[in-house]
């Protein structure tokens, strides 16, 4: 069984509709490097509120060693913070989760599986610590505790973040939440099992397939677990960079074909031997942006200014 795992540092918090930084020079800090900017002190801040949060990842897709390539992904979420001097209570959600592509030699079309902006909404927000290395001075340290969403499965929540995903055997069957394999994750019963994300009567997580050579598929069906922890520099009230440590996990349940009908235990396999292992480029860190947005903007409304908050 193989499961894709992406590992990767990404870099920048930022908290504001504005695309200017507040300021710029923090000396050797890694985070310098973050969009050419550097922070600058002598001024004050406060943090909270809502922020859209753009990962820019830099990372290395290996297929079974047919295919190895440097690529990009893009990670979207939104956050609310709640500061309280040096403490800070985070409140974590997504809006987009960007799987790399997967280019195959001999076919034009590279193989990619998309996760559904619905999907990503249905999952609830996850909260957690984080500290500041000052209460209002500008450039201070802001560190998190690491953020576990999980998407088409129930787990212990003692280990979410590393207890093994389910995932199909070779006979094409995984654990699933009692009492049935299309059991919503809201009404599931019991843990480290698979679940219906969507309430689509489909197992897991849906992810629409395109381009997966000698199996012509729309649909996968996946456990998927997507973890994060921020440190960076507050720029000032509207802007915080930095790094993320993230990883993204794939455990794939079933699929479909495209001309009707579930797939059979050896095209299961066939998918799980094309989902990539996905790490961070060495020496090349993912960037993020982050963006104050207004209290209550929705992921949608996000997705919708994606362009204007994060200029290409």
């Amino acid at each position: 069984m193989r499961r894709g795992r992406l590992t990767l540092t990404a870099a920048s918090l930022a908290l504001a509709m504005v695309t200017a930084c507040g300021g710029g020079g923090s000396g050797g800090s890694v985070d310098a490097r973050v969009f050419g900017e550097q922070c600058r002190p002598g001024g004050t801040f406060d943090i909270n509120g809502r922020a859209a949060v753009l990962g820019t990842l830099n990372v290395h897709v290996n297929a079974s060693g047919l295919v190895e390539v440097d690529t990009t992904a893009e990670l979207l979420l939104v956050i609310d913070i709640v500061q309280n001097g040096t403490v800070v209570k985070v409140i974590a959600g997504g809006c987009g989760i960007e799987i790399p592509d997967v280019p195959i030699a001999g076919q034009d079309q590279p193989i990619r599986f998309e996760v559904p902006q619905s999907t990503i909404e249905s999952v609830a927000g996850v909260t957690g610590d984080g500290a500041l290395t000052s209460p209002s001075e500008v450039c201070a340290r802001l560190e998190t505790d690491r953020f576990t969403l999980v998407l088409g499965a129930v787990l212990d929540p003692s280990t979410i973040g590393t207890a093994p995903l389910p995932e199909a055997d070779d006979n094409g069957n995984f654990r699933f939440c009692p009492p049935s394999a299309d059991t919503t994750c809201e009404l599931a019963i019991g843990s480290n099992c698979a679940c219906d994300q969507e309430g689509d009567r489909k197992p897991g997580t849906t992810l629409l397939a395109y381009n997966v050579p000698a199996v012509n598929l729309d649909e996968v069906y996946v456990a998927l677990r997507t973890q994060f922890a921020l440190s960076g520099e507050v720029f000032s009230s509207d802007l915080v960079n930095g790094e993320i440590e993230a990883t993204i996990e794939l455990g794939i349940l079933g699929c479909h074909l495209a001309g009707g009908g579930a797939c059979g235990a050896g095209q299961i396999g066939a998918v799980k031997n094309l989902n990539p292992v996905i790490t961070q480029q060495p020496g090349n860190p993912s960037l993020f942006r982050a963006v104050r947005v207004p209290p209550g903007t929705t992921c949608t409304q996000i997705v919708d200014m994606r362009d204007t908050l994060f200029p290409r």
